[in-house]
């Protein structure tokens, strides 16, 4: 269990930043980072330590400019990573979330849909803001809303957004934020089942 906190705004300093991330301490107790966007707005990690417990591991992960941090677990990781590594990618850490940056490179927002996982993911692309998708279950947490502003911010807990969103939502599984509105990836929740013309 890790932390993801991004927000987009300008309405929380460093100080106000480190004091809400005291209240979810527990869930990443190994270490702590968190890394000022150059327009606007930070994205932060607390690390629970379990795979890859190098500090390379720590997140956000970096490529190109594109940022992420991902609470999660990637199922069948090292084959997509032996995939990745086929086409040029080199890799820094034993991390399974540090293949996040390549399929959203290779793949773009598709890349939700060929994920075998548990997870809560923030992505940051320079040109189109923050990119945020959780697994088709919702076996992760996250959740996000808006400051005054309009400005966005997702988090694992809801702690993390209270008294900075106006009203906080839970993410909704299955989904991927991008852009400024959802798009399904997953419809598990679907169970419609196509009767054939015998059943009619």
């Amino acid at each position: 269990m890790c932390t993801v906190f991004a927000y987009e705004g300008c309405r929380l300093d460093e100080a106000c930043v480190l004091a809400r991330l005291e209240k979810t301490k527990m869930r990443g107790p190994d270490s702590q980072r968190i890394f000022w966007l150059p327009s606007k707005g930070f994205m932060a990690f607390q690390r629970l330590s379990i795979m890859g417990l190098e500090e390379s591991s720590m997140q956000p992960f970096e490529l190109d400019g594109l940022l992420s941090i991902t609470n999660g677990e990637l199922y069948g990781f090292r084959k997509m990573r032996k995939e990745l590594e086929e086409k040029g990618y080199v890799f820094a850490s034993g991390s399974d979330c540090e293949i996040m940056l390549p399929m959203y490179r290779e793949y773009s927002t598709e890349m939700f849909s060929r994920l075998d996982a548990e997870f809560a993911a923030v992505i940051y692309d320079p040109a189109k803001g923050f990119i945020a998708a959780r697994d088709p279950i919702g076996i992760r947490p996250l959740f996000y809303g808006f400051d005054e502003d309009g400005a966005v911010a997702f988090a694992s807990e809801a702690r993390l957004l209270e008294g900075l969103c106006t009203k906080i939502l839970p993410f909704p599984p299955g989904h991927y934020w991008c852009e400024g509105s959802f798009h399904a990836y997953n419809k598990i929740w679907d169970t419609k089942i196509k009767m054939s013309s015998a059943e009619k």
